[in-house]
């Protein structure tokens, strides 16, 4: 479960957004401005197309609209759901609008762009074999 969730941060290190006047994560103030699809709360909901279990869906990418995401991992540990603090962590994404994010964690010099795509009317992203659906 650990190896799934590092993977999809790797690929989330990649990601990255367009910058709003909000900082809240919510609509923006300009009305005819369109707010990038991955901003919002994102819970996991599968790995390899398959659902994964409540503690693991617990897990969840925060993108706000200032250009900031959080990552918080939830993990089963001596069987019970357990925050991973050690694999959670902020940073900084960017939209390159080509498919891809720049996603840099803090504490890291660089980071890396990632494939992302969107489905089910831009409620379901996908980042490599996980599935991340929006809250």
């Amino acid at each position: 479960m650990k190896k799934f969730i590092l993977l999809s941060f790797v690929l989330i290190s990649f990601i990255s957004c367009s910058s709003d006047s909000s900082s809240d994560g919510g609509d923006t103030t300009d009305p005819g401005q369109t707010l990038d699809p991955i901003i919002g709360t994102w819970n996991l909901s599968k790995e390899n197309g398959f659902n994964v279990n409540s503690c693991s869906a617990q897990s969840r990418y925060v993108f706000t609209n200032d250009g900031k995401f959080t990552f918080t991992q939830y993990s089963t540990i001596n069987n019970e759901c357990t925050l991973d603090s050690q694999n959670s962590y902020n940073g900084e994404w960017t939209n390159n609008d080509d498919g891809t994010y720049y996603i840099k964690r803090h504490g890291f010099t660089s980071g890396t762009d990632a494939p992302i795509s969107f489905a089910n009317d831009n409620q379901d992203m996908i980042i490599g074999k996980f599935t991340w659906a929006k809250q």
